[in-house]
């Protein structure tokens, strides 16, 4: 049973309010809300569970924002989260014949879809599409998809802070959601560090596989997206974020926000 909350987590505007009790209402039919949610194309029909296309089970979100203005997040932050991860638990425990479930993995802006639209490995069956930057969940889910007899695929997306500040800003510009761009360095590190303790934790279960990726295209240029291997992304590895790197990277983004209008 999906827990909701009685209220939201803030104040809201009698609008934003409007919009939550009205995703929380449809939160409450759950078939109805599943069937809602596998009619979005980037669902793919229910294979992919993320907290960003669940976003648009609140039809105020779902409505294209004015041109140069954000789609509001307020309203369905918590809802979105709620409803993504228990789709995703009840996926995982009904497993039925589907055998691979593959986590992604990557900073904002990292290019996880596009990174993967030429399958580099066997096609999952089910897709968790976010960040995966909170170790304490992911453990919790790949123990759980274990447990149910799934074959787990962690696959991370690597991508240089310049690019995926870009790119940001970019999907802000399309789809009118953006995320705080001088937090976007701290984000990357957390992340990698993230996909670091599970390799350390799950590298020799033969049950779990890890996908490392190099994220190099950017709008209009596909330059692939070649896989790197694990030492790379480790300490003193070429890919490896660096706390001391945080500064500079947030100096610019402050100095980005400021050029560009976001």
């Amino acid at each position: 049973m999906l827990e909701l909350p009685d209220k939201p987590p803030k104040n809201l505007s009698k609008e934003q309010q409007k919009a939550f009790e009205a995703m929380r209402d449809l939160l409450r039919d759950l078939p109805e809300a599943d069937r809602r949610y596998d009619g979005f194309t980037q669902s793919k029909s229910g294979l992919v569970i993320s907290t960003d296309t669940a976003r648009y089970l609140d039809t105020r979100y779902a409505r294209e924002p004015e041109k140069g203005k954000e789609r509001d997040l307020t309203p369905s932050w918590d809802l979105a989260w709620r409803y993504a991860q228990d789709r995703l638990v009840r996926e995982i425990e009904n497993r039925r014949s589907r055998k691979r479930v593959r986590f992604m993995s990557g900073g904002w802006g990292a290019g996880k879809t596009s990174a993967l639209r030429n399958e580099p490995t066997v096609a999952p069956c089910l897709i968790w599409d976010g960040t995966l930057g909170d170790l304490t969940w992911a453990v919790s889910m790949i123990d759980l998809a274990l447990d149910k007899k799934w074959r787990v695929e962690v696959a991370y997306v690597y991508r240089d802070l310049e690019l995926a500040r870009y790119g940001a800003v970019q999907r802000k510009r399309e789809v009118g959601r953006g995320v705080p761009l001088v937090e976007l360095p701290k984000n990357h590190r957390e992340v990698q560090q993230t996909i670091l303790d599970l390799t350390a934790l799950y590298r020799d279960n033969p049950s779990v596989s890890f996908l490392y990726l190099h994220n190099l295209g950017v709008a209009g240029v596909e330059a692939g997206t070649p896989e790197i291997e694990l030492i790379d992304l480790e300490k003193h590895g070429a890919l490896h974020y660096l706390p001391r790197h945080e500064p500079y990277y947030t100096q610019a983004a402050q100095k980005l926000d400021l050029g560009v209008g976001t």
